[in-house]
């Protein structure tokens, strides 16, 4: 396998069958998907994922011990992952068919090893209200203030630059490990093509914004090494502003 897929999954029977129906019908064939529930409580998940893994045989499901939040959940699957290239997908988002196919082009005409792509930000219906352009190239330094890469748009060469596991944390995970990635290489580089739906969900893991600023000052001392004080001064005063004036601009 040229690619490795990896996609947490908890309580998400809802979406999933949706989900993989788009990483199966992918003009790339060459690819694993590894889906790792991480002990959902649903009495639907062991019938679900049974039939979402007969959906193709490049679908491997496993099950976490203990539950983790998604970033543990992508860590066991980023461990049992064969592929070159490694990928994300959470089990509620949608890719357009040729995402991976342009995507491994970008990467190999160019030499890239770490790329993004432009997303659209959709309804619970997959409606989509906003595209998200990320910028073209993004460093260490640039990041620190804010990340607005969607997690479904990454694609790492592990040739490159390793496999590496997300930190411990429950949110802002994937930016600690995008961050974890940018000490070892000059930039992560997007392609500026929409390639992929990020389905917002009412009462996700990203919803809870208050949840989600304490995850980013955490990520800031533990991955980044930050003091207490210097990581509280980065949210309120960089951080902050530029998360609202996104927001401004998805409005207008």
């Amino acid at each position: 396998m040229n690619v490795s897929i990896v996609m947490p999954y908890y309580n998400a029977a809802k979406y999933i069958k949706e989900t993989v129906g788009a990483i199966i019908a992918q003009t790339y064939t060459d690819w694993e998907l590894i889906i790792v529930d991480d002990c959902s409580l649903a009495p639907e998940t062991v019938e679900v994922l049974k039939a979402v893994e007969a959906m193709d045989d490049r679908i491997r499901v496993l099950r976490a011990k203990v539950n983790g939040g998604a970033g543990a959940a992508r860590n066991i699957a980023i461990k049992e992952a064969y592929g070159r290239y490694l990928a994300f997908c959470d089990s509620d988002d949608w890719w357009y068919p040729t995402k991976l196919e342009e995507q491994i082009r970008f990467m190999e005409e160019n030499n890239y090893p770490f790329t993004c792509t432009w997303y659209e930000d959709a309804d619970e219906n997959l409606e989509p209200y906003y595209t998200m352009k990320q910028n073209e190239k993004q460093t260490y330094k640039s990041m620190i203030t804010g990340c607005n890469i969607g997690t479904p748009g990454v694609m790492v060469d592990t040739q490159v630059l390793g496999k590496k596991q997300m930190p411990n944390l429950r949110r802002a995970e994937d930016w600690g490990l995008w961050m974890m990635y940018l000490r070892d290489t000059d930039y992560l580089v997007t392609y500026p093509k929409v390639l992929w739906k990020y389905r917002h969900v009412p009462g996700s893991e990203t919803s809870n914004k208050w949840k989600q600023l304490k995850a980013v000052i955490r990520m800031y001392q533990e991955v980044l090494g930050f003091s207490a004080f210097k990581a509280n001064m980065i949210v309120f005063l960089l951080f902050l502003p530029n998360n609202i004036w996104r927001k401004i601009q998805k409005r207008f």
